[in-house]
């Protein structure tokens, strides 16, 4: 994976970082301080735009940007960062949740538990049944999200959001059918992304752990880094890493529990092989 020699400085508002590719390219990267936005991006050996590029010169690009923002955020006070990136704060809610009690487990994620598996049971009320209408949709798939909020000092889970749901209108047109949400304004910890699942009860809480692990793998993959060994697991974690997986042949497909990648295993597979037949609608 992806190595990266940085440099950064600040100038009248900007931040501007350079990275190294691990094809040695470099990318300077201009973040408007005020806003924590990326306002340049470039790079003499990769085409300006995206569809003059390969997958893998795609890929090159959007790692760069994306270590830039982990980077900046970790050396100034900007917050220039999206949760997927957040390798430490991931970690923290997948400690949390190994060490919830039942009883906030079941507070806090027994209506996600509910929308994966109340799809194969019909005895386990859905909350939040196929709010997509009729015709809107190009395909049968869909996506639940929830927002997982931890308290200040990160000891415990704070709150969850209701179960949003992701769908695709038209290719690349994917959208987003909100639910409740108790900090609409605040960047969760993390946002588990996942679809329907043949699961039961007792496997929950190491089924939402082993995501979490993906996760923590994707967030150090999308900025180019090769994730610490604990986190080298095969499975859906962000939708963000999963989309770059499956529409670039430079990408392994880490979300598939199938896959053969060395170093990385499926130490779980919770029904991989129902996960692989909704992939298979795209």
């Amino acid at each position: 994976m992806a190595k990266f020699e940085d440099d950064e400085k600040v100038n009248d508002g900007y931040t501007i970082v350079f990275v190294n590719d691990d094809k040695n390219k470099e990318h300077e990267i201009t973040f408007e301080n005020s806003s924590g936005e990326v306002v340049y991006h470039g790079s003499p050996a990769y085409p300006d735009d995206p569809n003059k590029r390969t997958g893998e010169e795609n890929e090159m690009v959007d790692q760069a940007q994306e270590y830039a923002k982990w980077y900046v955020a970790r050396k100034t006070e900007y917050d220039t960062v999206p949760w997927y990136l957040r390798s430490d704060q991931i970690k923290q809610v997948k400690d949390v949740v190994e060490n919830l009690s039942d009883d906030d487990l079941k507070r806090y994620f027994h209506h996600y538990y509910q929308q994966l598996a109340g799809a194969y049971d019909d005895s386990i009320e859905q909350p939040n049944p196929d709010p997509v209408p009729a015709g809107a949709a190009m395909n049968e798939y869909r996506e639940h999200k929830l927002d997982v909020y931890l308290t200040e000092d990160g000891s415990t889970v704070d709150a969850t959001s209701g179960v949003h749901v992701m769908y695709y209108a038209d290719i690349n047109d994917d959208r987003i059918i909100r639910s409740d949400d108790p900090y609409p304004d605040r960047k969760p910890d993390t946002r588990l992304e996942h679809v329907v699942i043949d699961i039961n009860r007792d496997q929950f809480r190491e089924f939402l752990v082993y995501h979490l692990r993906c996760q923590i793998r994707d967030s150090y993959l999308a900025r180019g880094e090769e994730p610490p060994e604990e986190y080298r697991v095969l499975g859906p974690g962000t939708d963000h890493m999963m989309v770059r997986c499956m529409n670039r042949d430079s990408v392994p497909d880490y979300h598939n529990y199938n896959a053969s990648i060395k170093g990385y295993r499926a130490e779980d597979t919770f029904n991989a092989g129902v996960f692989g037949q909704i992939l298979g609608l795209f």
